[in-house]
């Protein structure tokens, strides 16, 4: 099949394919992504606990590296995959292309930063992070990888991203897929067979990257794709940065937001001893295995919002986003029912070194899956504004749902309730939060109408006005 027949075909899926099947179809490839991904993640975490609550706990500090790193590589690649969408949902191929190689070019360059950065002053980093005197020499040895890997981990995500813009989900869960296999099998390797610690669990991570980086670039060096990524399309323009730059900050809020978060809440638990860390760093990564299924239907509404918006079809766009809410949260609480349930065994296994975590890390886990419905709600939200170019509004869930409610409410009820109040944060700010997002995109909606609905008929496209 030639380009333009791949390009046709795809532009009919995008546009006319009935919305479950096409969101379901999208969203399958992308949970099973982010579960292998939160999987490794948790691999991370399960072997390193096998050292002890010290080692878990400095994970759980280092993670906030890896949030700050993702920020940068969502910013880019959900930037420019987000205006790829629209580009290729409005028949404009040649911006398709230069958005998506700019889009990949500049997320290595602010990997490579961030590498410099962190390697150079690693242990202030550290200490920034929460890390607290007995954490320190461990969180900092499974930095050193991880910042080395950044570039690859940076620009990942700004391959994948744009890969599902243009509907390969599929071909995007291959390239995750070998990674997380990888880290799985070499965690455990470096961590025990070479006596490495910490820092080799930070090794297979870091190799993992890598991995991925070149099985996800193999789809544009061979054609296999409707977008490229030639040196040539790379056009750092004033236009074209200030449109990734816009459709890509919420994510960058997001994730900078989560990190931020991250930081506060260790600050927090620190008072109550490493064991309060660990206990909200298991959670963290639970929930974020959870949370793979939202993100598989964050990713799906993303190029399906961007391909009807671009083509004025208002109300696939609406059809999208009830659908695709509907089932997410759907989804989440019955996963967290589950979770919920199974606490105590789940914190005890990743914590077998230290059995009396488990009251307080089932505690904290079972607040934590409390807000996993509202979670998904509030994404699946921001992320629909933000396929459409409508970024402000998507920046105020996601920076008002981090810095406006959820630190707030750790640093007034930590002061109020101690632990407990720790706890309840997180649900407390995602109903909070969820209640705002449907309520701006009920706005959104009334405002919008149904607007022009086209019809295609053979290889024309007419726009009938309802």
């Amino acid at each position: 099949m030639n380009q333009t027949a791949r390009q046709d075909e795809q532009y009919r899926r995008m546009t006319q394919a009935p919305i479950p099947g096409l969101i379901l179809s999208l969203c399958a490839p992308s949970i099973v992504t982010s579960l292998i991904t939160s999987i490794y993640n948790m691999a991370d975490t399960f072997f390193v606990a096998q050292i002890g609550t010290t080692a878990v706990a400095a994970v759980g500090v280092v993670f906030s590296i890896s949030s700050v790193i993702s920020a940068l590589g969502f910013w880019m690649g959900t930037g420019s995959s987000s205006l790829v969408s629209l580009h290729l949902g409005a028949r404009e191929q040649e911006k398709a292309d230069r958005t998506a190689s700019t889009g990949f070019y500049l997320s290595m360059a602010m990997g490579a930063l961030i590498a410099v950065c962190g390697l150079l002053f690693r242990t202030p980093l550290m200490v920034l992070l929460g890390s607290t005197p007995t954490i320190l020499p461990e969180a900092g040895a499974y930095a050193v990888p991880l910042l080395l890997a950044a570039p690859f981990q940076c620009s990942n995500l700004a391959l994948s991203q744009n890969l599902r813009a243009e509907g390969m989900s599929r071909e995007s869960m291959t390239g995750q897929m070998i990674g997380g296999l990888l880290n799985i099998v070499l965690d455990p390797l470096f961590i025990f067979g070479l006596g490495w610690g910490v820092f080799g669990a930070g090794v297979a991570t870091a190799l993992s990257q890598v991995v991925v980086w070149i099985a996800l670039l193999q789809y544009y060096l061979r054609g296999k794709t409707v977008v490229s990524l030639s040196p040539r399309n790379f056009r750092p323009e004033g236009a074209l940065l200030g449109g990734i730059f816009s459709a890509g900050f919420p994510s960058l809020c997001r994730h900078c937001g989560n990190a931020l978060s991250s930081i506060v809440l260790n600050h927090a638990a620190g008072a109550f001893g490493d064991a309060a860390i660990a206990a909200f760093s298991i959670a963290t990564r639970v929930s974020g295995l959870a949370l793979s299924v939202s993100i598989g239907f964050v990713h799906a509404i993303q190029p399906v919002a961007g391909y009807a918006h671009g083509s004025k079809n208002y109300k696939r766009l609406k059809d999208a986003y009830r659908f695709t809410t509907a089932a997410s949260v759907s989804a989440l609480a019955v996963i967290a029912a589950g979770i919920a349930l199974l606490a105590p065994w789940i914190v005890g296994l990743l914590t077998p070194t230290d059995r009396g975590m488990i009251g307080m890390g089932a505690a904290v886990l079972r607040f934590s899956c409390a807000a996993l419905p509202f979670t998904t709600l509030v994404n699946c939200t921001g992320t629909l504004f933000q396929a459409i170019k409508e970024s402000a509004r998507s920046s105020v869930i996601v920076l008002g749902r981090q810095l406006c409610v959820y630190i707030p409410l750790v640093l007034a009820l930590q002061r109020l309730f101690g632990m407990t109040g720790l706890m309840l944060a997180l649900p407390a700010a995602d109903v909070l939060s969820s209640v705002a997002a449907v309520w701006m995109a009920r706005q959104f909606f009334r405002r919008l109408g149904d607007g022009e609905v086209p019809s295609a008929r053979g290889d024309e496209l007419r726009v009938i006005r309802k």
